[in-house]
């Protein structure tokens, strides 16, 4: 990796990297695959968003933009 800047957090005596920039553009087009997502298939399939989308999809979109910067 070019200079990224690291950071890392310890949880259950694990330590864990943070790649602030990577985590960064990743969270962006994580987030912009769950719209989409949601989009088609409020549009294609019938889908209607619960009172949990939103809050869920926040977490988890970040929650996934993390494994992914760290795979």
């Amino acid at each position: 990796m070019k200079d990224e800047k690291v950071s890392y957090f310890k949880l259950f005596g694990l330590e864990f990297p943070v790649y602030h920039a990577r985590l960064f553009r990743l969270t962006i087009l994580v987030y912009l695959s769950l719209v989409t997502i949601c989009v088609l298939a409020i549009r294609f399939f019938g889908y209607e968003m619960t009172d949990a989308d939103i809050p869920g999809g926040f977490i988890a979109g970040f929650l996934l933009a993390y494994l992914i910067s760290i795979l």
